[in-house]
C-alpha cells in the first residue's frame, strides 16, 4: 500500500518510516470527519484505512468518556501493547489529526516514537 509524496501527511509516514526501525503501519486520521488523510503498511494483512478509523472510534470513546467524568483534560497518547506489536496513537497540537503507529513491540520505545512524531507532525 503506498501513500501520497510531497503530501504533509505523506512527508509525516515517509519521515515516521525512515526513522523508526520495526514500524509495520503508520496512519494519519483527520478526526472531524475520521477520515484517513493518508496510511502506510509494510504488510497485506494490516490495512491501516479500516485500524485508523476503528482507533479513531476509540479515541471518540475515551474522549466521551472524560467527559462523563467531567475531567478538565484531554488525550495525550494511548500506548496499546500486545504480544508482537505495539499501536501508538497521538493527536495533533490543534486537536485536527490523529497519528496512528503500528511497530514490531520488540525494541519499540514510547520516548523515541513520540520524538519521531514531534519531528514530522508539524504542519499536520
Amino acid at each position: 500500500m503506498g501513500y501520497s509524496k510531497g503530501t504533509l501527511a505523506g512527508d509525516f509516514i515517509e519521515g515516521v518510516m525512515s526513522e523508526l526501525d520495526g514500524t509495520i503501519a503508520v496512519g494519519v486520521v483527520e478526526i472531524t470527519a475520521g477520515l484517513s488523510m493518508d496510511t502506510f503498511s509494510t504488510r497485506k494483512e494490516i490495512d491501516p484505512d479500516v485500524a485508523s478509523a476503528n482507533m479513531m472510534e476509540m479515541v471518540r470513546a475515551l474522549q466521551q468518556t472524560i467527559k462523563a467524568l467531567q475531567l478538565n483534560d484531554s488525550i495525550k497518547d494511548i500506548f496499546i501493547t500486545l504480544d508482537s506489536q505495539v499501536h501508538f496513537l497521538t493527536l495533533s497540537k490543534g486537536g485536527k489529526a490523529l497519528f496512528y503507529i503500528v511497530a514490531e513491540s520488540q525494541g519499540a520505545n514510547l520516548s523515541i516514537m513520540r520524538s519521531v512524531i514531534r519531528k514530522y507532525a508539524k504542519g499536520i
